[in-house]
């Protein structure tokens, strides 16, 4: 069954699927190819908490955190209106092409 949610980082269980979905996207030759640092896994949450218009959203496989949607609100100056810029997406590798992706997006 899938599911999204969105991210408390608050919760210990939520901050620790962010750090290690998006770990595994960097060591990912799609992402870079290279895992975190200490320094970034160490950081990334509490630096996310900071940022008011942070949005995080967590997919789950059959219970399992297996998705991940970052995105920061900004302006368009030409719309006049908010905006999301999507910075990162990941689905693990074993969940791939289940639709959790669309999911994601459609919730954020």
């Amino acid at each position: 069954m899938l599911e999204v949610i969105d991210a408390d980082l608050g919760l210990p269980e939520h901050a620790d699927a962010v750090v290690r979905l998006l770990n595994e996207y960097a060591s990912d030759p799609m992402g870079g190819g290279e895992p975190l640092s200490p320094r970034v896994r160490e950081n990334l949450v509490p630096e996310l908490r900071k940022r008011e218009r942070a949005v995080v959203v967590l997919g789950r496989v059959d219970g399992e955190f297996a998705g991940l949607v970052i995105g920061f609100e900004g302006f368009s100056t030409f719309q006049c209106q908010p905006l999301l810029n999507i910075h990162d997406v990941v689905v693990s590798r074993t969940h791939r092409g289940q639709g959790l992706a669309g999911q994601m997006l459609r919730r954020v």
